[in-house]
């Protein structure tokens, strides 16, 4: 059972804030230094790489608002190679890409999405500290990222650590130990789950917001019988405009996620990417890779 929030005072959300903000610096600051003593690593590439992205996908109708907007780069996570793309109009977020460096060179898509309030936004950081009634301000806060399933802030005050999802800002009801056994599990071929730099976007469906626990089938009925070699009957449904949900239980159960489905896009690599909402307002919506949703969770009908 998922732990409740609690309340905290202005001065310790004020005083996480300028922690958090202060280690983004940091990290930019660290990846510029390291951009400088190898220049095939520099941090002005990645901005161009999500330019590429952010371009196609901005032709598409769900992304209009992506069109001439502005992008904000900064690293996630320590030792990742990961970047957050914020995507902004007039100095507010529409969007977000998250994008990672391959061992070999080049960039990989490792999700994206519609968002005001996206993956590691600080007002959801502000709501998420306040809820959890420090006695003291947090002495550490530390952006983590994984994979799309397992992105959290990392919430030291005193003796304690909290972990609280990246995304909605709920507190995760994981201690530490179960966070490495997490994020330490290794993944099936985790590079053929996401879009190269080179890819192009083929095919973009977009489908209705619909309630995710309108209907709960996977209390009820088994789920979709689809494999990593085996998932085309996925794409007929959703084309069919059929109402779908993904679950996902992480952290050996302790944790369930629920999404309804509500579109896919497909790239020239051969790379799909399924478009998740936790509401049903249409505000929000990640596009996340199959293969990952395959290998961590179910979809049901």
């Amino acid at each position: 059972m998922r732990k409740p929030f609690i309340k905290l005072t202005a001065a310790c959300v004020l005083t996480a804030l300028v922690i958090y903000s202060g280690g983004l610096q940091q990290q930019a600051a660290t990846a510029a230094a390291n951009a400088a003593e190898k220049p095939t690593a520099a941090y002005q590439p990645v901005e161009q790489q999500a330019k590429l992205f952010v371009d196609e996908l901005a032709e598409q109708p769900d992304f209009n608002s992506w069109k001439q907007a502005s992008l904000h780069v900064s690293p996630i996570g320590p030792g990742t190679h990961s970047w957050l793309v914020l995507v902004k109009q007039t100095n507010e977020t529409v969007g977000y890409l998250v994008i990672h460096a391959v061992e070999k060179g080049g960039y990989q898509l490792g999700e994206y999405g519609i968002s005001s309030h996206p993956l590691f936004d600080e007002q959801t950081l502000t709501r998420s500290v306040r809820q959890l009634e420090l006695l003291k301000p947090a002495s550490d806060i530390e952006p983590l990222y994984v994979h799309p399933l397992l992105a959290a802030w990392k919430v030291t005050a005193e003796q304690d650590t909290y972990y609280t999802d990246a995304a909605s800002g709920e507190l995760l009801p994981v201690q530490t130990n179960d966070w490495a056994a997490a994020s330490s599990s290794k993944l099936m071929e985790a590079g053929r789950k996401q879009a190269p730099a080179s890819a192009k976007l083929l095919k973009h469906v977009s489908l209705p917001s619909f309630n995710p626990y309108g209907l709960m089938p996977w209390l009820t009925k088994t789920p979709i019988q689809l494999s990593t070699s085996s998932y085309w009957g996925l794409f007929a449904k959703l084309n069919n405009k059929e109402q779908l949900r993904y679950t996902a239980e992480l952290f050996e159960g302790q944790m369930m996620y629920v999404w309804s489905v509500v579109g896919y896009n497909k790239w020239n690599s051969g790379h799909l990417y399924i478009a998740l909402e936790a509401g049903e307002d249409g505000t929000d919506r990640r596009y996340v890779p199959l293969l990952l949703l395959l290998e961590l969770g179910h979809f049901y009908r």
